[in-house]
């Protein structure tokens, strides 16, 4: 490992573990990072009934940090904070930070449910809410695919395309995060 990444994984762990502190989280042990893989995008434009062409469809890349939240009675559903959100979605030759934090369930009792609710800002501008809502999904999970957007696709929208895994797992792009191998390796 050369020393600009050695150095670059340190400040990476130490931003991680001021983090941690500040949202709460004690037990590292229930942290994963996931990549997001190729086939994530964002779509922004028109959708039904509305009619309007489909404006932009962008490649997204990245990594974000989900940590199982313990329930304190038993649920059908396991409940996640995800935090850390560091995206890129590139516009042409431009790329565009997205930076955010949010939630996801999976489970349920006859089927296999999952919501992801994510606030991401893009750029400089402020977050905004995306939402799943409770949708049939989930059985692959630890793989998460998740289509999220703020008006439910409802005539003028931004869709993501939420599909990741947790880092090293087959498919999952590689970022300065993912170099442990998925889970964080630092008790709090």
């Amino acid at each position: 490992m050369n020393a600009e990444r050695t150095g670059g994984l340190g400040l990476a762990t130490a931003a991680l573990i001021a983090l941690l502190g500040t949202t709460g989280i004690k037990n590292c042990e229930r942290v994963t990072v996931y990549e997001l893989r190729p086939e994530s995008s964002v779509t922004q434009g028109c959708f039904e009934p509305c009619r309007c062409p489909i404006a932009l469809f962008e490649e997204l890349s990245g990594s974000f940090l989900l940590h199982e939240r313990l329930p304190a009675e038993p649920s059908l559903f396991r409940q996640f904070t995800v935090f850390l959100v560091q995206w890129k979605l590139q516009r042409g030759d431009d790329s565009v930070p997205i930076t955010g934090s949010g939630r996801y369930i999976v489970g349920g009792e006859f089927a296999s449910l999952q919501r992801l609710e994510l606030d991401l800002g893009f750029g400089d501008e402020p977050a905004q809410h995306f939402d799943s809502g409770l949708v049939v999904g989930g059985g692959d999970f630890p793989l998460i695919n998740a289509r999220i957007s703020v008006n439910g696709q409802f005539c003028y929208d931004i869709v993501i395309d939420v599909v990741a895994a947790p880092a090293g797992s087959p498919g999952a792009a590689v970022s300065g995060l993912s170099q442990r191998g998925g889970q964080v390796g630092t008790r709090g």
